[in-house]
C-alpha cells in the first residue's frame, strides 16, 4: 500500500511570517535548492530528503509533523 503524505509548507512559512518572500531566496535562506522548493509549495509531487526536512525545520523552528500530513 502506498502512503501519500501533503507537504503543508506554505502554511507553516505564512504563519512564521515568510510567505511574501521569493521562493529562490527563501530556498537560498533554507539551504536547499529551489526546485525542490517551488515543488513543495505549489503542490507538485516531490520526496524531500531527510536532510532536507531538517533544514527546512531548522530554519522554520517547527517539527518534521508541523509540515508533512499524511492523506487518509
Amino acid at each position: 500500500m502506498l502512503m501519500v503524505v501533503d507537504i503543508k509548507l506554505r502554511e507553516i512559512l505564512e504563519k512564521r511570517g515568510h510567505s511574501g518572500k521569493p521562493y529562490r531566496q527563501l530556498a537560498q535562506e533554507i539551504g536547499i535548492s529551489h526546485v525542490p522548493l517551488w515543488k513543495m509549495l505549489n503542490g507538485e509531487p516531490y520526496n524531500p530528503s531527510l536532510e532536507m526536512l531538517d533544514k527546512i525545520c531548522t530554519f522554520l523552528r517547527c517539527q518534521p509533523g508541523d509540515i508533512l500530513r499524511r492523506r487518509r
